[in-house]
């Protein structure tokens, strides 16, 4: 994605900046600035595979006022800059990830994690050198495929990430808006029409459908799995039951494995959920940090 280009037209352009890591080039939105003189709890947000920034931009006019909230684009995605195409597995990513946020002197109290973003948030749990208070999983992506799939589903997307066909036929097979609401309905979500314009913009991008193919190939969850029951702060896993993308189950186990977890089911709600109900999930996001995260904090 271009920033000079787009980025009077994305949400909150205005809290955006550009941090160079030693792998790659993040583009951060941060409202520090909106509450300078206000102490109050550091919330990130990490988004899924295939999305930016933007999914989170209906939550941040929510929580503006109770939390700091920074969003980041994952390496590849939106706006970040990849600098090394090895480092978008899950363990790269986190550290990565870990590399900025002490970079911006930022430990966050609470991490909110959709879909593959869920599995960084975990996996940056078990960090050593960032001390979360809590951490609340939006429709994980927590499980692998099992079976054949197990197999196959891997050895296909690292094939396709490398075929130089592959993103020519993505950004063309999406170009139109009712393509890629027609992709969007399998979410099992409704968005607004704006959601949907944002969408088209990423699919539509060369860079960013390299950087989703990147991170699909090189995704592994088994030592994230295995370490689940090592997670000793509090988590909470919501899920919508229309979800289309991730199964309900992998959540509804985690919880079971990870000491401290509660597990939420929001009916009538699909994969997009905290793009559909901003106010809803907001709301679950506020309650989950006064009954479970600013007690460890106070």
């Amino acid at each position: 994605m271009q920033w000079d280009k787009e980025k009077f037209d994305w949400p909150h352009h205005e809290l955006s900046n550009f941090i160079d890591s030693e792998n790659h080039t993040w583009h951060v939105q941060d409202t520090d600035e909106l509450n300078p003189k206000k102490k109050i709890p550091i919330a990130l947000f990490i988004h899924g595979a295939g999305a930016s920034t933007h999914s989170w931009r209906l939550i941040l006019d929510q929580l503006k006022d109770n939390f700091r909230v920074i969003l980041v684009d994952l390496p590849g995605h939106g706006f970040s800059r990849l600098g090394k195409k090895n480092r978008s597995s899950l363990e790269a990513i986190t550290k990565d990830l870990e590399f900025l946020l002490i970079k911006m002197n930022v430990n966050p109290n609470l991490v909110i994690g959709h879909s593959a973003g869920a599995a960084v948030a975990l996996n940056l749990a078990l960090s050593k050198k960032i001390k979360i208070q809590g951490i609340l999983c939006l429709n994980g992506a927590l499980g692998n495929f099992s079976g054949i799939a197990g197999i196959l589903y891997p050895l296909l997307a690292k094939f396709l990430s490398m075929s130089p066909l592959t993103v020519p036929f993505f950004t063309s097979l999406y170009s139109s808006k009712n393509q890629v609401e027609k992709f969007l309905s399998l979410t099992g979500s409704k968005i607004n029409p704006k959601g949907i314009i944002y969408y088209k913009k990423l699919i539509s991008d060369k860079k960013h459908v390299e950087g989703t193919l990147a991170m699909m190939s090189q995704w592994n969850l088994n030592q994230l799995i295995l370490r689940l029951k090592q997670i000793e702060i509090p988590v909470c896993l919501i899920v919508g039951q229309n979800d289309n993308i991730v199964e309900n189950h992998d959540n509804l186990k985690a919880s079971k494995d990870i000491p401290k977890a509660e597990f939420i089911s929001n009916p009538e709600h699909g994969h997009l959920m905290h793009e559909e109900n901003p106010e809803l999930i907001s709301n679950q996001i506020k309650s989950f940090y006064i009954k479970s995260v600013s007690i460890q904090i106070s």
